[in-house]
This record gives C-alpha cells, structure tokens and sequence, in this order.
C-alpha cells in the first residue's frame, strides 16, 4: 500500500492542526465544541464533498457549546477547511473542525475497537479487545486477541497480539499519526496499522468504531 504521512501543520491554520496533534489527551478523539458563541450549536452535516458548500450538506444534529463529541479518526479537506467525522449520541455524521477543541478524557485501552484497511491488495482487519477478523481477496478469518499491550509509559503505540482458528499467530501494532493516507481515496486518519503473519506483513490506516 502507498502511505504517506504528511503535517496538518501544512495544510491547516494552526489552530485547526492543534485539534489533531497527537497526545495522550486526544489519542482517542474526544472533543469538547468551541468557539461557536453564547448559545450557538455546532452542526454535524452529511459527509461534506468538494465543491459544494455546508448550507448542500444534509444537517443531522446540532451540538450545544461546551458539550463533548467523539471523533473516529477519519477526516478531509474540502477547500481551506479540515471537516472530522464525529459522532455525537447515535448521529455519526462530519464537523468543522475549527470549532472542536482536545478534551481530557480517561482512555480505556481494552475498549477500544479499530477498524484497519489498506490496499496492494485491498486487505482489512478488525482489531478489539475479545478478538477481531482478517481479510483479503483470498481469504477472510478470525482471531482472538490473546493480549494488548501499550508502549511502556505511553498510550501508544498498542501492540495486538492475535491467534485465528488454528492456532497461528499474528501482531499488529496500531500507531497515533498526524496523517495516514490509504491510497484510495481523500481521507486521512489519525491511525495507523501494521499487521504481520507468517507469510505477511501489510501497512494499512484505520479508524476507531464508535
């Protein structure tokens, strides 16, 4: 799969880069609304597409200020401006992201859950805390996770320590990124995996379910 990592810091206003600099606070993308004004609300549109404008995209909710939402991840750049997907209560939907501001949050580690693909040939995997699935255009399977393991003293990077059905076994090691390109397609993501077996090794970008 091409990668490429790439700064926010050069493609975005720097306050909108501090929204999605790594750090053991926004790790797991959680964000507070800000910036919107006494009594203004913060609108989760659609999935915003380049050139339209936000009054095209379909509002799906409204977020009071102050109130915290949850990021996957995943964003993109339409124009000038970084939207983020985020997920407020059951509304999944995209936000601009000059008005979310890093939230302190306790992270939960065996909670977590990433959903992982990459291309070269398209291949995915999902990685939890019980266990997850792999494929590619040969051949689908499950694993178990046996052990989830943060760097010393860091939340990231995690190391997965996985077996499928008969007993292989396999790691994949999840990393905090400014920027994960798939290759496919005009998101980048907060996450990156590398995933490796016995006659393996793949590269890939993920996102976190919410």
């Amino acid at each position: 799969m091409r990668r490429t990592c790439l700064s926010l810091a050069a493609i975005v206003v720097p306050a909108m880069a501090a929204c999605f600099a790594p750090s053991s606070a926004t790790a797991f993308e959680s964000y507070t609304v800000a910036g919107v004004g006494a009594g203004g609300t913060l609108v989760i549109r659609a999935e915003p597409e380049e050139g339209g404008k936000p009054s095209d995209w379909k509002e799906l909710a409204r977020v009071p200020g102050a109130e915290k939402v949850l990021g996957t991840g995943r964003s993109k750049l339409i124009g000038a401006q970084r939207w983020a997907e985020v997920v407020f209560g059951s509304v999944r939907g995209w936000a601009n992201a000059r008005y979310l501001a890093a939230a302190d949050e306790p992270v939960n580690l065996e909670q977590a859950t990433f959903a992982c693909s990459g291309t070269e040939p398209f291949w995915g995997v999902t990685l939890g805390p019980s266990g997850g699935d792999y494929s590619d255009p040969e051949q689908k399977f499950e694993v178990s996770t046996e052990r989830v393991q943060p760097a010393t003293a860091r939340l990231f990077p995690l190391l997965y320590r996985l077996k499928d059905g008969q007993g292989r076994s396999y790691r994949a090691t999840v990393s905090h990124r400014e920027s994960c390109i798939d290759g496919m397609s005009d998101y980048e993501y907060a996450f990156e995996v590398l995933w490796s077996g016995d006659d393996n090794f793949e590269q890939g970008c993920c996102v976190l379910q919410r």
